[in-house]
């Protein structure tokens, strides 16, 4: 995850580099990801299709490593998809729901 860049404030910024941080020293810690989504997410006021493209980018590769590493939270899943549909329409949000039953399969299998 070095190649994440935050699109954030200077303070929002050093946030998301810490909890990034606290991810990547234990990636099995569930709250420490829960920290860095909300934060991600938290960006610029909230995420929406006005937001800065790095800020959407960081937001999606946390949302996405995050769901690669915690693939049955359904919840998240559709937070995520609710997302992408604010940002970019029907068809994204679409496409987070084919990953997720993707990767629900390869881990139900």
């Amino acid at each position: 995850m070095a190649d994440l860049l935050f699109g954030g404030t200077d303070e929002e910024n050093e946030e998301l580099k810490k909890l990034y941080a606290e991810v990547l020293e234990d990636t099995d810690s569930f709250e420490a990801w829960e920290k860095l989504v909300r934060a991600a997410e938290g960006q610029e006021g909230g995420i929406n299709r006005n937001s800065s493209p790095q800020a959407i980018t960081a937001t999606r590769t946390v949302y996405d490593r995050f769901l690669a590493k915690f693939p049955l939270l359904f919840g998240y899943w559709k937070k995520y998809a609710d997302l992408e549909f604010s940002i970019a329409g029907t068809e994204a949000a679409e496409m987070v729901s084919i990953s997720h039953f993707m990767l629900s399969e390869n881990r139900i299998c």
